[in-house]
């Protein structure tokens, strides 16, 4: 099987090109300093604390055609991803197969965005490509060091995916990723927006600690820090019962269980506990900081935009979101720092 990976040199992108092309013939693209740090071999990929050097294909994105025409595009960059779809899609939408879309976004508007920019392009023959919606659980950091760049995560890479149509006849992606050794939980398409709810909910915790740039584990043992972070997600919650959405218990993570007892409980009694879970989090992110703070709009921003499309407050996901504005205006994204 073929697989284009939109993202090359960043951390989703290459975390997967190194698992998947294992597996399959990948081609990576990505942007000019992320290739030219590929070609000059100072891209590694620390898997179990192992270093290894990212080989494989890549090219610009200028570069890409219809010669490689592959059986999936997966997009591995960061929200919004529609003008990326139409950019790949435009270039091919002549030829006789069309790939199938892979998306692996935080947030939860990347289904209707790629809806949106594959009808733009393709009008009617939407309808053959197939969408495959991805949440990814494992932390991923990308760290420098003596001019070299170290995409840092372990294994098994675990992830939840739903399939658009799984009864057109096209390459197997579920095949391919077990073959690669990565954990797959497949949803039903029908759940495929209670997944992203579900994802969104993990994304949101440590988000009130980050805009005061804190680490979760310190965030959440601060009281006052701590009840920012459950009234957000209550209001989050809210907003989500209201849309008639709801969540799921994944594999390792009963996120349906975390969010009944977040809104059940009162906060006084779910502090007695805040310490524990402070450290529990902050094992399964692997100690790992909260990254993609630049995407507060597709998180937090998300939520106040809902909440004023269903007419609910949400002063504290308003709060975080106008903290975490002010820290991005001063500072670079990638330079925002979250002390320890």
């Amino acid at each position: 099987m073929r697989i284009v990976i939109v993202g090359i040199g960043g951390r989703t992108g290459t975390m997967f090109a190194f698992e998947l092309q294992k597996v399959a013939e990948v081609l990576g693209i990505g942007r000019t300093r992320e290739v030219k740090m590929i070609q000059e071999k100072r891209l590694y990929v620390r898997k179990d604390g192992k270093p290894f050097l990212f080989e494989g294909k890549v090219i610009q994105e200028s570069e890409f055609s219809k010669d490689f025409l592959p059986e999936m595009i997966f997009f591995a960059i960061k929200n919004p991803v529609g003008p990326a779809i139409r950019y790949y899609y435009q270039k091919i939408k002549d030829e006789k197969k069309l790939p199938d879309l892979i998306l692996s976004q935080n947030g939860i508007v990347a289904i209707r965005e790629a809806e949106k920019a594959l009808r733009d392009v393709l009008g009617r023959r939407i309808e053959e490509v197939r969408i495959t919606r991805v949440s990814l659980f494992n932390p991923v950091d990308i760290q420098e060091s003596n001019g070299k760049f170290y995409v840092d995560y372990f294994s098994p890479v675990r992830i939840a995916f739903s399939i658009e149509d799984d009864s057109k006849e096209k390459g197997d992606i579920k095949e391919v990723f077990g073959r690669a050794g990565i954990e797959a939980e497949e949803i039903p398409w029908k759940k495929v927006e209670s997944m992203e709810f579900s994802k969104l909910f993990m994304n949101l915790i440590g988000m009130a600690s980050a805009s005061k740039g804190l680490s979760i584990e310190k965030g959440l043992e601060d009281k006052e820090t701590f009840k920012e972070e459950i009234m957000a997600l209550r209001e989050y919650i809210k907003v989500v019962r209201r849309k008639k959405g709801g969540f799921l218990n994944f594999r390792h993570y009963p996120i349906k269980l975390f969010a009944f007892l977040t809104d059940f409980l009162p906060i006084a009694i779910l502090s007695l506990f805040r310490e524990k879970l402070a450290r529990v989090i902050t094992k399964e992110r692997e100690g790992k900081l909260k990254g993609n703070l630049d995407e507060i709009d597709y998180y937090n921003g998300e939520i106040i935009k809902l909440g004023k499309e269903l007419g609910i407050d949400t002063p504290f996901n308003q709060k975080i979101y106008q903290k975490m504005k002010e820290r991005l205006l001063y500072q670079p994204p990638s330079s925002v720092k979250i002390s320890q």
